[in-house]
């Protein structure tokens, strides 16, 4: 899954400008600031606000954008100051931007600026697939993992049921039975948009997983009581964001549930998932960096064991404060 900008967008000519870039498609400035060699807007701080950063000598700054405005004279309504919001509202979407990338296609025509694999259309429209068969069998709709779809796609009577239920919701939905083509197409377009929404939740079984390393840990230095009294923090600290994961997802799997409504309220369907696409995207995307630095050995004690455990425990505490009531 890729989460960065275009990185084929045009880059302008030598001295790095991007005034000849459509504004409408790509992050052009024409302000000498922006040109600066290595200039690029992340997300900055707890709240995340956007910011503008340069490479000054050996040295990184970091100016927020609306301090930036006030510095330079960008008024609001320039084309600048117009690119500038643009900027702000593109960071939900990407990890950070440069001049002359692309802008994400989210702002520009609702779909996804990331990619996703062949397989996660395949889970995605055979969850909606097997939702025909339940239907047509007047068996309630239940949430199916990865190897469930697989077995049940495998099963003929399930095939044959898939087959009865599309003619069924064709007469259903006043197509009449002969158009299951326009059925499978209309559940194909929906899948496509649900795929994202598989390829955040195998992302998220990542970041779910460090609960399970952090218990390996714990039990692997269970005589080191201040190691695993910090492990116990740190476990505590990501209960509450890893259980809102678990809440959008199931949100999205009981919208999405029952096939009838879905296809009768395509347009409302699509923009839901969207949006859900886009919450849990924004979200997954503050837990690269920590999920990335527990890809190691966990088979014996280690100093980049120790070094994971304390660099979550400042990940969660700065991203997840809990208030504490004393008593």
């Amino acid at each position: 899954m890729n989460s960065t900008s275009d990185d084929s967008a045009a880059q302008g000519n030598g001295d790095n400008s991007t005034a000849d870039l459509d504004p409408s498609t790509h992050f052009a400035f024409e302000h000498k600031i922006f040109l600066v060699d290595g200039a690029r807007f992340v997300p900055s701080g707890q709240e995340r606000e956007p910011a503008l950063r340069v490479q000054v000598g050996e040295l990184e700054a970091s100016i927020p954008i609306d301090s930036l405005s006030l510095e330079f004279e960008i008024e609001d309504d320039s084309p600048d100051g117009k690119m500038l919001e643009t900027v702000k509202k593109g960071l939900r979407y990407v990890k950070d931007i440069r001049p002359g990338d692309t802008i994400p296609r989210e702002l520009l025509d609702g779909s996804a600026s990331w990619s996703i694999e062949d397989k996660h259309r395949e889970l995605a429209k055979n969850k909606l697939l097997i939702q025909v068969a339940l239907w047509v069998s007047g068996r309630e709709t239940t949430a199916l993992d990865e190897a469930q779809v697989k077995r049940a796609m495998a099963d003929k009577q399930t095939t044959d049921r898939i087959d009865q239920g599309l003619e069924e919701l064709a007469d259903q939905l006043g197509m009449g039975k002969d158009r299951v083509k326009e059925v499978r197409d209309l559940i194909d377009r929906v899948a496509r948009e649900l795929a994202y929404v598989e390829a955040l939740r195998e992302r998220f079984q990542h970041a779910h997983a460090i609960q399970t390393k952090l218990n390996q840990v714990h039990q692997m230095h269970g005589t080191d009581r201040q190691f695993t009294g910090e492990i116990q923090r740190v476990k505590a600290l990501m209960e509450p964001p890893i259980k809102d994961f678990s809440l959008n997802f199931d949100q999205v799997d009981a919208q999405t549930g029952e096939i009838v409504n879905v296809l009768k309220t395509y347009d409302k369907q699509i923009t839901f998932i969207r949006e859900m696409r886009d919450e849990l995207h924004q979200k997954l995307m503050i837990w690269e960096e920590i999920i990335q630095r527990w890809d190691m050995d966990l088979s014996h004690k280690s100093k980049a064991i120790r070094e994971a455990v304390q660099a979550t425990y400042r990940f969660v505490a700065y991203h997840f404060p809990q208030a504490q009531d004393w008593m």
